[in-house]
């Protein structure tokens, strides 16, 4: 709130106060400063009059406009060393002191006849010329007191710090104005100053004050001690100042107030302070009388003061402002601005300056709303807040209508200034085979039905086009959950001439500018950008499921252009698309450049989802000597299954090495298939194999976000070669051993120790490793498989996956294999083949964090021939196996899972000896107890710690506490 101006309801202090000013000019011209009477003190502290002003002028055309004196004082008492320039001041006084004083005494005997209605008078008022000899007497000593004013609490000199400007035909339209310039000599009132400030133009005219210098004191929005309160509303000069709503805002500390212009011809500033010395440098600034005509922009449409209309055919060109502009625009008030034009005719509106309060995406306080027709009721082409560039705004027919609303925003914003155009000469929208985008001269968007097509031409096609012409094109396709279209433009026809001697990709003059990705972004120019006369049957494609055309032309003309746009299926996967959109196959082909022998996949539209009931396909196909490799970063598809026959009624995928027959069709020999969130191990063809297929498959049910991962081709490597330093072709045996590749100590691994000390042959695992082992037995018999230790990185039993190495283990060639990760707690680690021959294959990918690997043990059996094995053979009793009588008591179970009998036959050396797996088990379940029995203890030893500091602590209390009593009884005594 601020500090209200006089009201009409004062005290009767009040109305004393206000007589001392209206006497102090009156008798300025005969009072003898030397019969100065003795005053009471009551009557002499003028300082509790300081915030009325003793212009009598002021207060009356201000607070009084209804009940006005007849008859003004116009001469008053002055210093002129208040003000600098202080031509606002007369210190010349033509009325006589004994006429007012005449007058003056009539009035109080008409008053003193009057009934006082049970009001008492003044105790210091004895008679009426008494009364009127100390009021004449003080205003003679507030006027011509020659040593300035007296001290604090014995009477202060009354002084004018009002300042005034009113423009007429005779005085300049601007000028300065500053803080009042009191000399030190002069004391001012305890309770501060009050200064009013007043710029009052002609009818035809506005005020626009501007602040130079501002070095107040407070800090905003409190204000507390000075201030400057702005009133830039007001109607007239006599408008009430402490009823009106029309407050500007109140300023302080060193940021000064923006411009201002008035609303109307009238602007007050109001300046308070409790300085005791105040000088020009406070504020300073410049004011100037303003032609009003800019403000008015057409025919005026009442009630409200800037609401306009604007009919072409009287102005078919000119600018308008906002109300103040280039001041701060007015808080709570509605302009409207009504373009009509005539048939056939386009508006153009265009945004020299725009600076409105920003008050979020959707402008809920000050905004300008802008409608394309000729009321509110007519569609919206857009609402704008905030700071605008280049902002111009076409209507699509004859008339545009806009709308300027502002709300309590408080904020110091000066608001906009536009230029308008009414003309048949902009672009005809019959041009246009799409949705015309509301307020742009002939921007388009055309949007997929699915799968369809159409024709986009330039405009005024099939005429030559328009010069300073420009025009977009956003095409876009679909790009739903489970439709993905990109856009397929082929140029039909296209003549956008070139200037004569320009080089071949100089398009000044005029071209067809094309963004990929559908998006035009400043300071980066456009992918591709067409001019001159282009070969027909051109094709392009969009990067993703739009694109963006701009045309534009310059001086010159030509035919412009004819581009066929077609929606085509779109997967938004990297690699090479099959020719047929719908078709979703990919393919990744090694070539000559390093840029060709590796890259990236993923799922289609990843990172989104990927859609539903597809099928896609995924070939890397390496040279004839490099095998293909793959690892993934991410895998994620709906379900809850894992590996191979989990994987039903669910998204999955499938991998395939494609092997030459030596006919024109390609074997596919399975690799893996892969569900939910269990993350495939790496993926390498074997010698020989140079291609690699994988297949996916999708369902209608839910959808993820799929699997990323990465591919490169390598120079092949024989699959026993000691290069490799693993892997073996194993032939000529009937039972065996196999474990993983190692590596000294270059690869850190956890608990590596313990596995080295179990089985000497254990290291940390290697990392990048690709080893297979090919085992072949006797025709009829099979293979049985016994991992006896696993431990290295991934849990496939909790949908972890095997994405830092896996151990496939094929059973069958023409089926998918078992893929083993992790450290398996379990006895579950028996396989058999399906024929005479297995296959076991270990791959670590290059992010492998480690493990201690692998040990398995197999061995040749076959079922027996009328329930009898032969002579050298030993018949296992659950599973019926026949094995090599080598086997029995050899501390590893080969007759299978839940059949140890092979261990416990006559003649093995007491209990049967666990196998190493075993032992795995329990020395890692006693590894775990041992660490929670150390985690007990650790928390014991913090507790015993605990409590013997508080018990320490506790006795060296008591014992300064004895300490403290014996000082006190030795000091007693």
């Amino acid at each position: 709130m601020h500090r209200p101006l006089l009201t009409r309801s004062q005290s009767g202090h009040d109305r004393r106060c206000t007589l001392l000013h209206q006497l102090r000019p009156t008798f300025s011209n005969s009072c003898d400063n030397d019969q100065m009477p003795l005053l009471p003190q009551r009557w002499l502290d003028y300082s509790s009059c300081h915030r009325y002003k003793p212009d009598l002028a002021l207060l009356a055309r201000y607070r009084h406009p209804k009940r006005r004196r007849k008859t003004r004082i116009k001469q008053r008492c002055s210093s002129p060393q208040l003000f600098p320039d202080a031509t606002h001041q007369d210190s010349s006084s033509s009325s006589s002191c004994s006429s007012s004083s005449t007058v003056f005494a009539e009035k109080e005997e008409v008053r003193e006849q009057r009934p006082q209605h049970g009001r008492s008078r003044p105790p210091h008022a004895h008679t009426h010329k008494s009364s009127l000899l100390i009021l004449a007497s003080l205003a003679c000593l507030l006027c011509f007191s020659p040593d300035g004013l007296p001290a604090r609490g014995a009477g202060v000199m009354a002084f004018d710090c009002d300042f005034m400007r009113v423009s007429n035909v005779v005085n300049a339209k601007n000028g300065t104005f500053a803080a009042p310039n009191i000399p030190p000599n002069i004391i001012l009132p305890a309770q501060g100053l009050q200064c009013i400030y007043t710029f009052i133009a002609m009818p035809n005219e506005r005020v626009k004050v501007t602040f130079r210098d501002f070095e107040m004191s407070g800090r905003p929005p409190e204000c507390l001690r000075e201030y400057i309160d702005l009133y830039t509303e007001l109607r007239n000069s006599s408008e009430d100042l402490v009823q009106t709503d029309k407050f500007g805002g109140r300023f302080c500390g060193r940021i000064a107030p923006r411009a201002r212009v008035s609303l109307y011809n009238t602007i007050v500033l109001v300046f308070s302070t409790d300085r005791e010395q105040v000088g020009p440098n406070i504020f300073s600034g410049n004011y100037e009388f303003l032609n009003a005509s800019m403000y008015d922009m057409g025919t005026p449409a009442p009630p409200s003061q800037c609401a306009f209309v604007v009919k072409s055919w009287v102005k078919r060109l000119g600018n308008f402002v906002s109300p103040t502009y280039p001041g701060v625009y007015p808080q709570r008030i509605i302009c409207s601005y009504q373009l009509l034009g005539q048939k056939g005719q386009r508006v153009r509106v265009e945004f020299m300056d725009f600076d409105l309060f920003y008050g979020g995406l959707h402008c809920p306080y000050d905004r300008l709303v802008v409608h394309d027709g000729a009321s509110e009721q007519d569609p919206v082409i857009n609402t704008y807040c905030g700071a605008q560039r280049n902002l111009v705004v076409f209507s699509s027919q004859e008339n545009l209508f806009i709308s300027f609303i502002t709300n309590r925003s408080g904020g110091e914003n000066r608001g906009f200034h536009a230029i308008f155009e009414f003309s048949e000469l902009f672009v005809s929208l019959e041009f246009i085979t799409g949705e015309h985008l509301r307020g742009t001269e002939c921007d388009q968007l055309i949007l997929s039905s699915g799968r369809n097509s159409g024709e986009i031409r330039s405009p005024n096609s099939p005429f030559p086009y328009l010069p300073n012409v420009e025009c977009r094109y956003l095409i876009e396709g679909l790009n739903t959950a489970d439709e993905l279209e990109r856009v397929k433009l082929r140029i039909k026809m296209f003549h956008m001439p070139q200037m004569v001697g320009a080089a071949k990709d100089d398009c000044s003059a005029g071209g067809l500018a094309i963004w990929m990705s559908g998006r035009e972004e400043r300071g980066r120019p456009a992918q591709k950008t067409l001019c001159g006369t282009q070969p027909q049957e051109e094709v392009i494609r969009s990067e993703d499921h739009k694109i963006l055309l701009k045309f534009y032309s310059g001086t010159t003309q030509g035919l412009g252009f004819v581009i066929e746009y077609e929606f085509e299926m779109f997967f938004d996967v990297p690699g090479t698309a099959h020719p047929l959109s719908t078709v979703c196959e990919f393919s990744y082909r090694s070539g000559a450049t390093p840029a060709s022998k590796a890259g990236e996949f993923h799922s289609p539209r990843h990172p989104s989802n990927y859609p539903s009931n597809i099928n896609c396909t995924y070939i890397f196909e390496g040279a004839d000597n490099e095998q293909a490799h793959l690892e993934f970063d991410l895998f994620t598809l709906s379900g809850n299954g894992t590996y191979a026959n989990t994987c039903t009624q669910q998204d999955y995928v499938d991998f395939y090495e494609l092997v030459e027959t030596g006919r024109v069709r390609r074997l596919e020999r399975p690799i893996g298939r892969y569900c939910g969130i269990a993350v495939p191990g790496p993926i390498k063809t074997r010698h020989g194999v140079h291609a690699l297929k994988m297949h996916f498959v999708t369902d209608g049910h839910e959808v993820t976000n799929g699997f990323r991962g990465r591919y490169w081709f390598q120079n092949e490597i024989p699959t026993f070669s000691p290069v490799r330093g693993c892997g073996e072709d194993i032939s000529n045996s009937s039972h065996g051993s196999i474990a993983s590749p190692t590596v000294n100590d270059k690869y850190p691994v956890r608990s590596s120790m313990f596995f080295t000390s179990v089985f000497p042959r254990f290291s940390p695992l290697q990392a990048n490793a690709d080893c297979e082992w090919q085992i072949t037995v006797r025709r009829g018999h099979s293979i049985s498989l016994n991992l006896t230790s696993l431990a290295f990185e991934g849990d496939p039993a909790r949908f972890a996956g095997c994405g830092g190495a896996a151990l496939r283990i094929y059973t069958d060639p023409d089926r998918h294999p078992l893929e083993v990760c992790g450290a398996m707690m379990t006895k579950k680690g028996d396989f058999r083949s399906l024929s005479n021959v297995m296959r076991l294959a270990f791959t670590s990918a290059s992010k492998s964090t480690g493990g201690a690997g692998f040990v398995a043990s197999w061995a040749e059996f076959h079922y027996p021939v009328g329930e009898v094995c032969e002579q050298d053979e030993f018949l296992c009793d659950n599973s019926s196996y026949c094995i090599s009588q080598d086997l029995v008591c050899d501390g590893v179970y080969h007759c299978g899972e839940g059949d140890p009998s092979d261990e416990t036959q006559e003649g093995c050396e007491g209990v049967t000896e666990e196998s190493a797996f075993d032992f795995l088990s329990n020395t890692y379940a006693m590894a775990g107890v041992a660490a929670a029995a150390g985690f007990v203890l650790l928390g014991v030893l913090v507790v015993l710690i605990v409590v013997c500091r508080r018990r320490s602590a506790e006795k060296k209390r008591k014992r300064q506490q004895r300490q403290h009593q014996d000082n006190l009884q030795d000091q007693w005594n």
